[in-house]
């Protein structure tokens, strides 16, 4: 539930609890009816039992709709992912278990240095998007139609997902310096 129906809900049970309160004041007496009497008279008509039961039942629905509002669902705790359905029953696979097959995947592919990976569950296809920095060294066409296709692949067969299309972006090229001094360090 989105914050602008929590807060059009927490609004009509807040105004159906004063009001209910207001009908079960007046028909129990707690609240004098010279206060009241003049206004509903023109709205209710007299007073009798079914009135007051329905102002019961009006605020038991509206302090559940209240205190509900405040919680929040269980099913907006669990992580978004790609949903499949077997025979045995519903599989859900998160996006960042996606995403981590796909970083593994592509940290194979000879040429890769840095990577970042987005994951997207679109109703047009999965899609995976992928910026690396590379060495310098690769052919670039080459390093990036194996990055894609690897990619695509390990997803595909290790998660049973089917991906649409793996974007790469190339987001740096590494000099040779900065390159060797790294792989010492590692």
């Amino acid at each position: 539930m989105n914050l602008f129906d929590r807060f059009i809900l927490t609004l009509y049970s807040f105004a159906l609890i004063v009001l209910s309160l207001a009908v079960i004041g007046a028909s129990s007496g707690l609240i004098p009816s010279a206060y009241i009497r003049p206004y509903l008279e023109q709205l209710l008509g007299p007073f009798n039992l079914a009135y007051l039961i329905t102002a019961v039942i009006f605020l038991i629905v509206s302090l559940r709709f209240f205190f509900s509002s405040f919680r929040t669902s269980k099913k907006a705790k669990t992580e978004k992912g790609i949903r499949q359905r077997s025979d045995l029953g519903e599989v859900n696979i998160t996006l960042q278990t996606i995403q981590t097959i796909a970083e593994r995947a592509a940290r194979r592919v000879k040429g890769v240095r840095d990577l970042k990976t987005v994951v997207r569950a679109l109703e047009s296809g999965n899609t995976i998007t992928v910026r690396v920095s590379v060495d310098g060294e690769t052919p670039l066409p080459e390093m990036t139609q194996n990055l894609q296709a690897n990619i695509k692949e390990q997803v595909e067969s290790i998660a049973g997902v089917v991906i649409s299309e793996v974007v790469v972006v190339v987001t740096e090229v590494a000099s040779q310096e900065n390159y060797t001094a790294r792989k010492r360090v590692e």
